[in-house]
């Protein structure tokens, strides 16, 4: 590769990037599928954290090291404030992926295990993040338990695979990912479910009560009966899901719609919807 600025490398090398805002931090993906990472703001990133799921020198582009399990990456998402970051994946076979900031609680880990918590889940050593990307495969069943039908999207997905090794299946099970200020949301390939967890204080999960953090969980004011939800916003400590042509169907949390940085934020939100092909 021609070498280049971590500006131009984005511009030219990479297929897809999904940049944060606050954070600082860029995960970009190339036409294989590898995924790569870097800090573009010196005064909100450093990697201390690990939203960058790979060490290294944080302000230069380097590739994440992703165990066996995950194939190709199709898609990337990237959140946080400025004091912390987080940041998550799709591969082409579904599986979602993630590292983060502020514990498991916005991993979407199964916290019934021992390690879990009310105050998040514990890594080695007792640090409330990690550094390199981890599988969780408790969000997608939460998401066919939410909807049995969905059970069917596995038998698809194994005959589809057997019959095209590069197929893109990442969308099977979860159509959308948005990660806000400390929190999570997720839009269901149904159209109508969506599940929030992370911080809720501010009743950004959409749940019946706004908790400090919760564990993945069916967002009752985002998720919907009737029509078709086409993409999800998580933009600071607000939720908000979008129809078919960008307006916005439901939203939870501190949403000053009239204020320049939710407007701003939104714009983008509904820019990456439709340059991924969801509106």
């Amino acid at each position: 590769m021609v070498a280049a600025s971590n500006a131009d490398i984005i511009d030219t090398e990479f297929t897809d990037a999904s940049k944060s805002q606050e954070a600082g931090h860029t995960i970009a993906i190339t036409a294989q599928g590898t995924a790569y990472s870097h800090c573009h703001n010196a005064k909100t990133c450093d990697n201390e954290l690990g939203q960058l799921g790979r060490r290294g020198n944080p302000f230069t582009i380097l590739p994440i090291k992703l165990d066996s399990d995950f194939t190709a990456v199709a898609h990337t998402y990237t959140g946080g404030f400025s004091s912390s970051g987080h940041s998550a994946l799709l591969d082409t076979t579904g599986i979602y992926g993630f590292v983060d900031a502020i514990g498991g609680n916005n991993l979407g880990l199964d916290l019934g295990s021992s390690h879990g918590g009310s105050s998040g889940y514990t890594w080695k050593g007792g640090r409330l993040w990690q550094d390199q990307f981890q599988k969780s495969h408790h969000v997608v069943e939460l998401l066919k338990s939410l909807d049995p039908s969905m059970a069917t999207n596995d038998r698809g997905k194994s005959t589809l695979l057997q019959s095209s090794s590069s197929l893109d299946s990442s969308r099977i099970w979860i159509r959308d990912v948005a990660l806000g200020g400390d929190h999570t949301v997720i839009l269901s390939s149904n159209k109508k479910d969506v599940i929030s967890f992370g911080k809720g204080g501010e009743g950004q999960l959409g749940l019946s009560s706004k908790p400090w953090v919760s564990s993945p969980a069916k967002s009752k004011i985002l998720s919907s009966s009737t029509a078709d939800i086409s993409a999800v916003c998580a933009i600071r400590n607000c939720s908000m899901t979008l129809d078919a042509n960008g307006e916005v169907m439901g939203k939870a949390g501190k949403c000053s719609m009239e204020s320049k940085g939710m407007k701003k934020a939104l714009a983008l939100c509904r820019k990456r919807a439709k340059e991924t092909g969801l509106l």
